[in-house]
């Protein structure tokens, strides 16, 4: 009896920590970070939007991809959105709206406005928005 080693089909993309798989770990899609806009709860599952229009539904909750993407550009604005920063474009303080690209607009919470705040004045963070008068 002869055992074969059977090696993995997508093993440079899973061990890349560039990528995130969308479905079951076989016939799952695999995503590019820098791909993604945002990220909205949809109870416990949660829709990922691309930034080609398009979106998956993933069957994990936005605190799973909270915790999978803290060392990226990403950052929670309510309990039910996470957006990555580098497609923000402008920021409304006194309406708490985040303006991406696309012309997506999104609610922030009371509790993150003063974060959202914090991030676009500092000098040091290389994010590209505005925040509007």
């Amino acid at each position: 009896m002869i055992i074969q080693k059977r090696e993995p089909q997508r093993q440079h993309i899973i061990e890349s920590q560039k990528y995130i798989c969308i479905g079951s770990k076989h016939k799952g899609d695999y995503v590019a970070k820098t791909e993604i806009v945002y990220i909205e709860a949809y109870e416990s599952y949660s829709w990922i939007y691309l930034m080609g229009g398009c979106r998956m539904l993933s069957s994990k909750t936005i605190g799973y991809h909270q915790k999978s993407f803290t060392e990226d550009n990403f950052t929670r604005i309510h309990r039910s959105y996470l957006i990555n920063l580098t497609y923000l474009k402008l920021y409304e303080p006194r309406y708490r709206l985040v303006h991406l690209k696309g012309e997506i607009v999104l609610p922030v919470s009371h509790r993150k406005n003063r974060l959202i705040s914090k991030i676009a004045s500092n000098p040091k963070s290389n994010t590209p928005f505005r925040i509007a008068v």
